[in-house]
């Protein structure tokens, strides 16, 4: 990798960790880290809905999806949580934006993906 896009990328980094949503998500991570149990609950959560965003199963997704959805809410009913859920989506969509917007200066060739990924971000 060339220095440059080295130090881009280092200079990138640092901006993420000095960003308001890193300050943000990395306090609801340390609150959460309070509550062993609650903390197995929304990585429970989250373990979930990787699995199920990430399966190959057609069948019956928007049912199980709609049990995750009233399953969130019901996690949500904590203050703690809903701020930690809250602040890592923030995150990740930071990241994702990023991602898209690097993606977009090259010419990778994915179109052969665009049943799998959203190519223009959204």
């Amino acid at each position: 990798m060339s220095e440059k896009v080295e130090a881009c990328k280092k200079a990138l980094m640092d901006a993420i960790r000095e960003s308001e949503e890193y300050r943000q998500y990395e306090e609801s991570k340390a609150e959460v880290a309070r509550y062993p149990e609650l903390h197995r609950q929304i990585d429970d959560y989250r373990r979930d809905v990787y699995l199920l965003r990430n399966s190959n199963q057609a069948n019956d997704v928007s049912e199980e999806m709609q049990r995750m959805f009233f399953r969130r809410q019901e996690l949500c009913k904590n203050e703690v949580v809903r701020r930690y859920i809250t602040r890592e989506l923030s995150m990740c969509r930071m990241l994702q934006n990023i991602s898209m917007d690097v993606m977009s200066v090259t010419n990778l060739e994915l179109d052969a993906f665009e049943d799998v990924i959203s190519i223009d971000g959204n």
